[in-house]
């Protein structure tokens, strides 16, 4: 009988929705609708965050390997981790995975623009 009035709240509560702007690999933007429950948020984008890092060490790596900066992304990765037990501002770990991601893939990016192009 809980798990039932459990439901029946849960279907007329609102759930949080957010709207991501972001634009994609050819300056565009683009608006994203996401509804979820606000408890897991953090943790899911976190959780994104941290494998968006590792797959962008992983590609740095396989390039002409800048220990230095190699080492930053891996402290970034660190940080990512230890946030994931804290109530903190994450919004610093998302910008400077941004910086990392403009610096190393700005090779591998494509910078035409599609909608400049007439068709016809």
């Amino acid at each position: 009988m809980q798990n039932f009035v459990h439901n029946i709240t849960n279907f007329f509560t609102p759930k949080a929705t957010n709207i991501i702007k972001t634009k994609n690999e050819c300056g565009e933007s683009r608006y994203i609708e996401l509804s979820r429950e606000s408890t897991h948020e953090r943790r899911d984008n976190l959780d994104i965050l941290l494998t968006k890092s590792k797959q962008l060490l992983s590609f740095v790596m396989n390039g002409p390997i800048d220990l230095g900066e190699s080492r930053q992304l891996i402290q970034l990765i660190e940080k990512i981790q230890q946030s994931m037990y804290k109530n903190d501002d994450t919004t610093h770990l998302f910008r400077e995975f941004e910086q990392f991601e403009n610096k190393f893939k700005i090779s591998s990016k494509s910078v035409m623009n599609l909608s400049d192009i007439h068709w016809g």
